[in-house]
């Protein structure tokens, strides 16, 4: 028979100084934890507030960048590595005709490269990493006008040299092609007026010998004889020659102006009252309405020249109403926004056939005329004698809906 097992003994409990010296291990642990997060603590917090600081630095940097952007006149915009728009600043805006909201995160071919050489686009520099460099085109805005560009490309990329995408940078050329257009136009004008100078010379002296011989068979011939009608229409013939060709020298020759102040609106009544006697007698069904916005408005010009200016402007006007109509005829002090400056604006306005965009580009132009009979150097001169006065002259105009003819004037 086996013997039984016997009972294993039941542990003693330790001394009270085994359990004192474990309890002061245990406290000292978790004060050393206690102060090791305590100190985890701090730093989290030291390094929290640099993380604050960074990021409103960010902030800052990246808002006084975005305000540089939107502070440009010149159009900036970003395209990505998959040609989609993902900058597009407030020049760019005004240029295109599209929001920001519009274009950000659409292909760049859908916007700016709509209907424009692949070689000059911001996607050729993508694909090739070959930046253009202040380089020219067109652009077809959100009306779908033609707008002229200056514009350079760039790669954009990372402190790695990686790709990110292509900056583009672009200006509105409008102006500068206008002025350079004007000074064109000035320089073949001052060559166009030199040649009919010395033409005009050279007509004058011939056809005073055939008025000459002229006067002399009328005087010769009797009022019975039907040849007179024959010798009246060459005397009628040398005459509307010999005005072409005053004229000619008129235009061609420096036009000096001797301005002096003057009340504006009596100088235009006195101009008007004496237009109207020649509407009265013609008796064409034509009103004109004078807008004043002072009875007195001082202007420094020329009377004898600015008299030619306007009756000139009134003629045209009611030349463009055969039927009969209204011309307004307005002047006013107004701010110039172009130069900040205070101008005296004068407007004569016809509710006339109006004109086409092709007649208005040529509108200056010497020798143009829609006119029968006419010599295309009655708005050659005008434009003349108002840039004589250092004032501009700019005509608005569409077809059917009638001429408003605006002339701007320094002050004092």
């Amino acid at each position: 028979m086996k013997k039984a097992t016997p009972p294993k003994p039941i542990d003693q409990p330790s001394s009270p100084t085994v359990v004192s010296k474990m309890a002061d291990q245990l406290h000292q642990a978790y004060r050393e934890l206690e102060t090791k997060f305590e100190s985890l603590n701090q730093k989290l917090e030291e390094t929290n507030q640099q993380l604050k600081q960074s990021l409103a630095e960010k902030e800052k940097i990246t808002s006084f960048l975005k305000n540089i952007l939107e502070s440009l006149t010149s159009g900036v915009l970003v395209v990505d590595l998959a040609g989609k728009i993902t900058m597009f600043n407030k020049a760019a805006e005004e240029i295109t005709g599209y929001k920001a909201v519009e274009v950000v995160g659409r292909p760049y071919s859908e916007i700016i490269g709509k209907n424009i050489d692949k070689e000059l686009n911001a996607l050729k520099t993508l694909k090739t990493k070959t930046p253009h460099i202040d380089e020219e085109r067109e652009l077809l805005n959100k009306n779908g006008a033609k707008v002229p560009l200056g514009f350079s490309t760039a790669p954009l990329v990372d402190s790695e040299g990686a790709l990110l995408g292509v900056v583009e940078i672009f200006f509105d050329l409008s102006k500068i092609k206008k002025l350079e257009d004007e000074v064109s136009r000035v320089k073949t004008l001052a060559a166009l007026g030199e040649m009919a100078a010395t033409v005009a010379h050279e007509v004058r002296n011939p056809l005073g010998g055939i008025t000459g011989f002229a006067d002399l068979l009328n005087k010769e011939i009797a009022e019975s004889d039907s040849r007179k009608q024959y010798v009246k229409k060459i005397i009628e013939g040398v005459e509307n020659l010999n005005r072409t060709v005053k004229n000619l020298l008129t235009y061609a020759r420096m036009i000096k102006v001797a301005p002096q102040e003057v009340n504006l609106t009596r100088f235009l009544d006195e101009v008007v009252k004496f237009y109207e006697m020649d509407l009265q007698r013609e008796k064409k069904n034509i009103v004109i309405l004078r807008e004043y916005v002072r009875p007195e408005l001082k202007a420094k010009i020329d009377p004898e020249h600015f008299r030619q200016v306007v009756l000139n402007l009134l003629q045209n006007a009611t030349q463009s109403m055969p039927k009969g109509g209204k011309v307004k005829i307005s002047a006013e002090y107004a701010r110039d926004q172009k130069i900040k400056q205070e101008k005296l604006f004068l407007k004569i306005a016809d509710s006339g056939s109006g004109m086409s965009k092709e007649v208005l580009d040529k509108m200056f132009t010497p020798f143009f005329t829609t006119k029968e009979g006419g010599t295309g150097l009655g708005m050659a001169t005008i434009k003349k004698i108002v840039e004589a006065h250092q004032g501009e002259i700019k005509v608005n105009s569409e077809v059917g809906k009638g001429t408003e003819v605006e002339i701007s004037l320094p002050l004092f």
